[in-house]
């Protein structure tokens, strides 16, 4: 279990009094339900039965419910409330570039905090959270649960993250699709330095097996304006002993005409894959950033 201390490190109290009276939503329904529209309906413990629905192919056969099949001759499916609520997983960037922090925190730690904060939310309104943190070539994940006492769970292996090595956000989300038995909703927050014809893939992937995706991307705000003076030495966070000396000034131009092409084509790829994009900055204050994003989002999701 987390120490007191461990959890106000990544959990700031008043970053998740921000969010009171508001929801992380799902803008389309999942597994059969509206997310946002059942909250009451959602109590007890994962392993409470709440009902029947028939059988359709795919289905496991241990969800049967034989009793009835003996007396109605029909084949249906037993849901518990871990099948009925909303399945929230946030996934974590841990790469090494998540590590770059100069004038604020470092983006892994920002990305962190929003993951608590987050988990913490979709815990409270009754929903499934899940965790998966991505370090080092590793994707170590922790697998949805309604239960409240799972945001322990959750903070350890927060607490245990760190940004290290390089990560393929691509690869880990085409795995991640493939271990997720249920449809729901997947939030992204990485700093997207990736292949982004990859990882428009692995969205398609996600899309295709019937997951939403928020993709909330934490930069520096140094890596938007890159506003060093002078000669610098800029190290590799990623590849160990890779390091470059050089005039800021003389690049920035190209620098930031990159970083331009980079943000459009991250945006059209989210675009073209349905994925809700969202810049979250590490100078903007966290609390204050997510809750703006919930409050427009639940905004435009309660006017369709």
């Amino acid at each position: 279990m987390p120490s007191p201390a461990g959890i106000t490190e990544v959990l700031n109290p008043a970053d998740l009094a921000r969010l009171n009276g508001l929801e992380l939503l799902a803008s389309r329904v999942v597994d059969g339900l509206l997310s946002g529209k059942h909250r009451s309906q959602l109590k007890g413990g994962s392993a409470e039965f709440t009902e029947h629905r028939g059988y359709v192919p795919g289905d496991e056969v241990r969800l049967i419910d034989w009793k009835v099949f003996g007396k109605s001759d029909r084949y249906v499916i037993k849901q518990y409330i871990e099948q009925t609520c909303l399945q929230v997983i946030v996934v974590v960037d841990a790469s090494g570039s998540m590590a770059f922090g100069l004038g604020t925190e470092s983006k892994f730690h920002y990305a962190r905090s929003l993951a608590a904060c987050l988990t913490r939310l979709v815990l409270r309104q009754s929903d499934s959270a899940g965790l998966a943190v991505l370090e080092n070539g590793a994707c170590n994940y922790v697998p949805p649960r309604a239960n409240p006492n799972h945001f322990q769970a959750i903070l350890q292996r927060l607490l245990d993250g760190k940004p290290s090595g390089e990560t393929s956000l691509a690869a880990h989300l085409t795995e991640l699709a493939r271990r997720i038995k249920r449809r729901g909703l997947i939030v992204l927050l990485s700093d997207c330095f990736d292949d982004l014809p990859a990882l428009k893939q692995a969205m398609q992937f996600l899309r295709a097996k019937g997951h939403e995706i928020i993709l909330l991307q934490t930069m520096a705000p140094e890596e938007l304006t890159f506003d060093f003076g002078g000669w610098s030495r800029f190290d590799c966070l990623e590849v160990d002993g890779t390091h470059l000396n050089l005039d800021p000034g003389l690049v920035r131009k190209d620098y930031l005409e990159n970083v331009r092409i980079f943000l459009a084509d991250l945006k059209r790829i989210c675009g073209e894959t349905g994925c809700d994009y969202q810049a979250l900055p590490t100078n903007q204050p966290m609390g204050d950033a997510l809750a703006y994003y919930l409050q427009r989002r639940g905004s435009r999701l309660k006017q369709t």
